[in-house]
């Protein structure tokens, strides 16, 4: 479906729909492989360490201190990939990660578990249901935690979204109606798989769920149409070619970056300079450390705009979908003439029926975070992060405040450019404080980050920006050196 063929507004639809009845996906048929997760030793705090592999073929670790409190840290990792060779047909295998606090949380009595999820690529389904089994493993094989709680990063953030929201994490009320609704939400619990979890701490989080993809759709036709603009040889196409890499990225990065490409990614055409102005937006707005973030994630971006929609293979249609959308260049919701041309222009694109489709108790394939929260949950994430943007803190804030939940949501933000590049102070005070939110009801301090005015405040972030990134991290003159000047 070429955009020079087509009305402004155009429909990508399948050319062959698939039987959305019995919406099988590639990955249903995937069997990972289990590769070496590394060494697992103890450590002079540990008691028991404990490695094994559940029902469903997933790889899990425990661990648990000699002064243990009773409580529980589950570990969500993040991203793993799908495919280890270019050629798509070997599987990245399982691994499970220790946790960066592993240390810190044996220090202070905590029992912490990790699972590698029974599938890779982009699937979250797999991610929440292999880690309530194994908080389910490590009450049967250990005993039953007095609190549980769940962290995890990136895509693991998803994970946490989710099933902190799944039965039985639901409030009820006091007395007699508070016993009838608690025993209702245990069976339901019970029946869909969930886990009782007692505090959240997700980072660098895709808490907006689907809207992660769409955010990465929109730059890939958002940078097809503003090089179409100017170059009658780009053509714009979803699902994109198969030689898109070879030859369609090409041209487009030609006309957008300055010097034919060559000034790759750091000098921008006028219409590159668009492209950023759109990018901005769509992850979050006008903010600190964005200008020196977005040349750093050229390549990583450019690399996703190939992507059809389906997850790798997680889907069995295209999750992309534009029809609504309204670009802009600022902030301002009255269009320029740059923004209604572009608008006019950018190829549409619909999600494929059924994609995603809700099912009563059953999680979906990407499970929407609906933010209807019943526990305390800190949600942290780094300003300059163009891989899982800021945006979708903003999206997390807003669903929770829709369902009046937002005194159990404390959002906060970082300097740094990097996904998930935080230091350990940062990582250990976002422990400490759901600690004591958890325990003693002390709800912690957290920025506003969906008020554009001090989200664009040359110090925004700097509150809960501290520690060292080490050699190749955020350059100090953006965190330390500016935060040390705020008034």
């Amino acid at each position: 479906m070429l955009m020079s063929a087509l009305p402004a507004y155009a429909w990508h639809s399948p050319s062959t729909p698939p039987d959305w009845r019995s919406p099988s996906a590639p990955q249903d048929d995937r069997v990972f492989p289990v590769g070496d997760s590394g060494p697992f030793e103890a450590t002079p705090l540990t008691k028991l360490l404990q490695e094994g592999v559940d029902r469903k073929g997933a790889v899990y670790r425990y661990e648990v201190p000699y002064n243990w409190n009773g409580d529980l840290v589950m570990y969500a990792h993040g991203f793993r990939g799908c495919f280890a060779d270019p050629a798509g047909t070997t599987l990245v295998p399982l691994t499970v990660d220790n946790p960066p606090l592993r240390e810190y949380y044996l220090a202070r009595g905590y029992a912490w578990a990790a699972s590698s999820y029974s599938k890779n690529c982009y699937d979250v389904k797999s991610g929440v249901e292999s880690t309530n089994r194994l908080a389910r493993i490590f009450a049967k094989e250990v005993e039953k935690p007095n609190r549980t709680l769940i962290t995890g990063f990136s895509m693991g953030g998803h994970v946490t979204g989710a099933a902190i929201e799944m039965f039985p994490n639901v409030q009820c009320p006091d007395g007699r109606r508070g016993r009838l609704c608690r025993r209702f939400v245990y069976v339901l619990g019970k029946l869909s798989g969930g886990v009782r979890y007692d505090g959240a701490a997700p980072r660098c989080g895709v808490m907006g769920d689907v809207e992660q993809f769409n955010f990465l759709g929109d730059f890939a036709t958002g940078a097809g149409a503003l090089a179409a603009a100017v170059n009658p040889l780009v053509q714009q196409q979803f699902p994109p070619p198969v030689d898109y890499l070879v030859n369609s990225l090409p041209l487009i990065i030609g006309t957008l970056f300055s010097n034919s490409g060559q000034d790759f990614p750091f000098g921008l055409t006028p219409q590159g300079e668009k492209l950023k102005d759109l990018t901005r937006q769509r992850s979050g707005g006008e903010r600190p450390i964005f200008d020196q973030a977005f040349p750093l994630w050229q390549n990583l971006l450019f690399g996703f705009a190939g992507s059809d929609g389906t997850l790798d293979g997680v889907l069995a249609g295209n999750i992309y979908d534009n029809k609504r959308r309204v670009y802009q260049f600022d902030g301002d919701p009255v269009l320029t003439a740059d923004e209604q041309q572009l608008n006019e222009s950018i190829i549409r694109v619909r999600k494929d029926r059924g994609v995603n489709r809700k099912k009563f108790l059953k999680l979906q394939r990407v499970p929407e975070i609906s933010g209807r929260l019943s526990i305390p949950v800190i949600s942290v994430h780094t300003l300059g992060d163009l891989f899982v943007p800021f945006s979708m803190e903003q999206i997390y804030a807003k669903e929770v405040a829709r369902h009046g939940r937002s005194d159990l949501l404390v959002s906060r933000a970082t300097r740094a450019i990097g996904h998930c590049e935080f230091s350990a102070e940062e990582l250990m005070r976002t422990f400490n404080d759901l600690v004591l939110w958890v325990d003693e009801g002390v709800r912690p301090a957290g920025d506003n980050v969906t008020d554009p005015e001090q989200v664009a405040n040359p110090f925004f972030g700097c509150q809960f920006t501290e520690g060292g990134l080490g050699l190749n991290g955020t350059p100090e003159a953006l965190r330390g050196d500016v935060c040390s000047l705020a008034p």
